[in-house]
């Protein structure tokens, strides 16, 4: 079947707002780590320019670099939380039949099999909680490296001017700290997600193929709405990388899941 996904370009746009800042932190911390450097350049180095003036240059440089990368950060979060609203009608569209979306997606769930309703939108779901979860799991490690390589010029350029500057230390400061925070906002994501998918496989396994009735709506909406609720907290795209490296071992793990659940009749 071919896979058509609509909404793809807008995560795509945001992807290229994730690169621009990523370019803007590798910047950033090069520039900090000259300034570091700067007494010892200087003391081997002759320069025909003023090394004051370079050393003001590259810090201009550098606090532009750092607005950049928050400010192309923080756009690229909203950009994403556009793109989920435009996926969340998507989902509605598969799950119950409807024609919220302009244009619907083809072979991005992989549960055709499962009529219309209220199980099809709690499938659909713990699909995407699912890959999430094995996705984040992956980052986690590739985030922290990232952390720990970037904040070094950070924290070094830190601990040396100490409180003689306290403009560029504050500038200094709220890069690793930006950076842990969204370490922190990964942690919990994964976390919280894992306890949803639990949620998800306790509650589809008990129903199994068997047809839904009203008292069942609230245990499968439960964990729908416990889903989108941390997304849209975290506001985190998943490493796109990551996710189409990974997305052809993740789908069979997910079809085997849905298998052993045995959600359909046979």
């Amino acid at each position: 079947m071919t896979r058509i996904v609509p909404f793809d370009s807008n995560y795509t746009t945001v992807q290229k707002f994730e690169k621009k800042a990523f370019i803007c932190l590798v910047f950033s911390a090069i520039t900090i780590f000259y300034l570091w450097l700067a007494p010892i350049i200087e003391a081997s180095i002759s320069f025909k320019i003023s090394t004051l003036t370079i050393e003001n240059f590259v810090k201009v440089l550098s606090y532009v670099s750092m607005i950049g990368y928050i400010g192309l950060s923080s756009m690229a979060k909203y950009l994403f939380y556009l793109a989920e609203k435009i996926k969340r009608c998507d989902l509605i569209d598969n799950s119950f039949g409807t024609l919220y979306s302009d244009f619907t997606t083809t072979g991005y769930y992989n549960n055709d099999e499962i009529p219309h309703g209220v199980k099809k939108l709690a499938v659909n779901t713990y699909e995407s909680s699912f890959h999430t979860e094995q996705t984040l799991k992956k980052m986690l490690f590739r985030y922290a490296l990232k952390l720990l390589l970037f904040s070094i010029p950070f924290l070094l350029s830190i601990f040396s001017i100490g409180g003689d500057n306290i403009v560029r230390l504050l500038f200094e400061i709220s890069i690793p700290l930006t950076m842990l925070s969204q370490l922190g906002i990964l942690i919990i994501y994964h976390l919280e997600v894992k306890v949803v998918n639990e949620c998800f496989k306790i509650e589809l396994t008990n129903i199994g193929n068997k047809m839904i009735d009203f008292k069942d709506y609230s245990r499968l909406l439960k964990p729908v709405l416990d889903y989108y609720n941390i997304k849209s907290w975290a506001t985190t795209k998943l490493d796109n990388t990551i996710f189409k490296k990974y997305n052809d071992q993740i789908s069979k793990q997910w079809i085997a899941r849905k298998e052993k659940m045995k959600l359909v009749s046979e």
